[in-house]
């Protein structure tokens, strides 16, 4: 058994850790059973997951990260580095409320733009050293570095790591990225929000727009969503492991789709699972047509509507068509080719973006781009040991 020690840092002279909580073990048995707990959430940017993630922040049987650590998609590059401390340090990263972080909330309360790692009483500092010492254990492995850096986080934060039922992390590229989900993680759940992709273009140029005036994306918004919607149909063999939730669903029907989410996570539905918050404190909206809201908000479900001009509903509709049958989103268009349509120049396009667009766009036509091809699947993980070591007793 790993020993319980003590941590001597130092800040500026003043103790930051005097010794692992006491709360916290070193048992390699709780920790590979904390790692078995893993709840996972992803989808299409701007698709819901954020809402998800603060509907099911409060919940005592859930503890949750608040920031993506985007770790499976880092794994690639995590590899090249030279130990775990070295990948836990890149991982971090994610969650310091110090740094720049890509993709900040708009509004969160007071319609102000504030980072909701920022939203808890954390010592990051000391939340870092005790993440430090987990990683130095004998064991360690891509699989135990997340859930060790969760269980760091969580001791640090006061939460009953101990009792819970799942541990929460939320990036978008987790559906993308589910054969490393289910490789490091066999036991881990995975729910995926889809949204109608027309909703997802509108919401995501308007924020490209008002930063900086003109967008370059118009094929890049669309090939994002189909990497994630391309998933759906694989995905769904997971039965158990694997939940799919519409954006649209999620809002109109909150306490059906919740009661769902709660039978599959295994937790019990409560009452607070239809208030958002991060931190235990009430959420006022992600959005990026402004204006602060409470709760679930329903009116940016159809916004696109009137949003978009009918040539971006019809861009959109050409290059998503065969996810939005899947997802049973109907086309506003016939979203057949026209060289007149398609070689104009969408509203708020540069003349870069539209250079760009219109290559990539040939390029998904040519069937070159595997994110956007729908009949050739993405390799199923054959169903593998766990990643993470069996636990055994160690000698200290």
């Amino acid at each position: 058994m790993l020993l319980e020690r003590s941590v001597g840092l130092k800040d500026h002279g003043r103790p930051v850790l005097t010794r692992a909580f006491e709360q916290t073990s070193n048992d390699f048995n709780e920790a590979s059973s904390f790692n078995r707990r893993a709840l996972f959430v992803g989808g299409c940017p701007k698709s819901g997951t954020t809402l998800l993630l603060a509907l099911l922040d409060a919940h005592p049987e859930l503890v949750t990260l608040p920031a993506e650590t985007h770790y499976l998609e880092e794994l690639p590059r995590l590899s090249k580095l030279p130990g775990f401390q070295a990948k836990l340090r890149q991982l971090l990263t994610h969650l310091d409320p110090h740094l720049a972080h890509g993709e900040k909330l708009e509004t969160i309360h007071d319609n102000s733009s504030v980072d909701p790692r920022c939203q808890l009483a954390l010592d990051f500092e000391r939340f870092k050293a005790l993440a430090m010492e987990f990683a130095n254990r004998r064991g360690m492995n891509d699989s135990l570095l997340l859930s060790e850096t969760v269980r760091a986080y969580t001791s640090i934060a006061g939460g009953d790591w101990r009792g819970c039922a799942r541990w929460v992390e939320k990036t978008p590229s987790n559906v993308a990225r589910a054969d490393d989900l289910f490789r490091l993680f066999p036991e881990a759940k995975l729910i995926q929000i889809v949204r109608d992709p027309r909703a997802v273009f509108a919401s995501r140029r308007r924020r490209l727009v008002n930063r900086y005036g003109s967008h370059t994306k118009a094929h890049r918004l669309v090939r994002e969503w189909n990497e994630s919607s391309r998933q759906i149909t694989r995905l769904r063999e997971r039965t158990g492991n694997y939940l799919l939730v519409h954006y649209e669903d999620l809002v109109r029907n909150s306490r059906r789709v919740m009661k769902k989410i709660s039978r599959f996570t295994g937790i019990s539905f409560l009452p607070l699972l239809l208030e958002p918050t991060f931190g235990g404190k009430p959420w006022a909206g992600n959005s990026t047509f402004g204006g602060a809201f409470r709760g679930i908000e329903s009116q940016p479900l159809d916004r696109w509507k009137t949003e978009l001009t009918e040539d971006e509903i019809w861009w959109i509709e050409l290059h998503c068509r065969e996810g939005m049958e899947i997802a049973g989103y109907e086309p506003m268009t016939d979203a057949k080719f026209s060289v007149p349509r398609w070689a104009r120049r969408l509203p708020g396009e540069s003349w870069r973006g539209y250079l760009r667009a219109r290559k990539s766009s040939l390029c998904q036509m040519a069937g070159l781009l595997e994110d956007c091809r729908y009949d050739v699947e993405p390799q199923t993980v054959p169903r593998r040991e766990p990643a993470y070591c069996t636990p055994t007793r160690e000698n200290p």
